[in-house]
């Protein structure tokens, strides 16, 4: 895909793989939508980083609620006129055993990392339809693969974001590309900061949207094989 000049909507962006993601993508001349829950102040620091490249606006998303999403959708729309390419990457994770997590922190992941992902693309998707050619690339996890103790409803979720990408690759294919990638331990806020640099993570991200990798839609992009 054709980069520059392109509206990236990325999820997430106020930090973590989101954040080096963003960047990136305006470094490419990609026009970008940074989006926060929490933490206007960091969204508005990527933002900037982001201008000195491209173009870059701020939109809050609470990809839980569908109205914020409705509403975020509506003031790219706004801005840009289009949405080219979706990056779900907005995702939490708890760790704990599975009968030491309580139902609210259970909901809380599912709701996000699977709920939240799958409408805000439906929401976003018949913009998607509008262009050219749309992308969707999933940010899903090596536990998405493999699963692992202690982080079992996080696992549950990315193994879903990997069916999803997979049906909906095939349904949208050829016209818009839908792919998954998978990350392994990054350093993050959600890791404490351990592992590999977001940064990295972000180059195979761009790697991927360029389809310079040679997957097949829905296919994963493992990032530990890519770097």
């Amino acid at each position: 895909m054709q980069l520059e000049d392109s509206v990236a909507l990325v999820t997430g962006s106020s930090s973590g793989i989101g954040k080096e993601t963003a960047i990136k993508f305006a470094e490419e001349g990609s026009k970008v939508v940074v989006t926060y829950n929490r933490g206007k102040e960091r969204g508005e620091e990527v933002v900037e980083k982001c201008r000195k490249n491209s173009e870059a606006i701020l939109v809050h998303l609470d990809v839980t609620d569908k109205d914020s999403v409705s509403d975020a959708v509506e003031a790219i729309i706004d801005k840009f006129g289009r949405i080219d390419l979706l990056i779900n990457n907005a995702g939490i994770s708890i760790s704990g055993l599975l009968d030491e997590q309580s139902f609210k922190d259970i909901e809380k992941q599912l709701d996000v990392n699977l709920k939240g992902l799958i409408q805000t693309t439906k929401i976003v998707l018949p913009y998607l339809k509008k262009g050219e050619r749309g992308m969707i690339i999933n940010i899903a996890s090596g536990l998405g693969k493999s699963g692992s103790s202690e982080v079992s409803i996080y696992c549950a979720t990315k193994f879903g974001v990997r069916g999803l990408t997979q049906s909906i690759a095939e349904e949208l294919s050829p016209e818009i590309g839908v792919y998954v990638v998978n990350p392994g331990m990054t350093a993050t806020p959600m890791t404490d900061y351990k592992g590999e640099d977001p940064k990295n993570v972000a180059e195979v991200i761009m790697k991927t949207a360029r389809e310079e990798l040679g997957k097949r839609p829905g296919e994963d992009v493992d990032v530990y094989k890519q770097i």
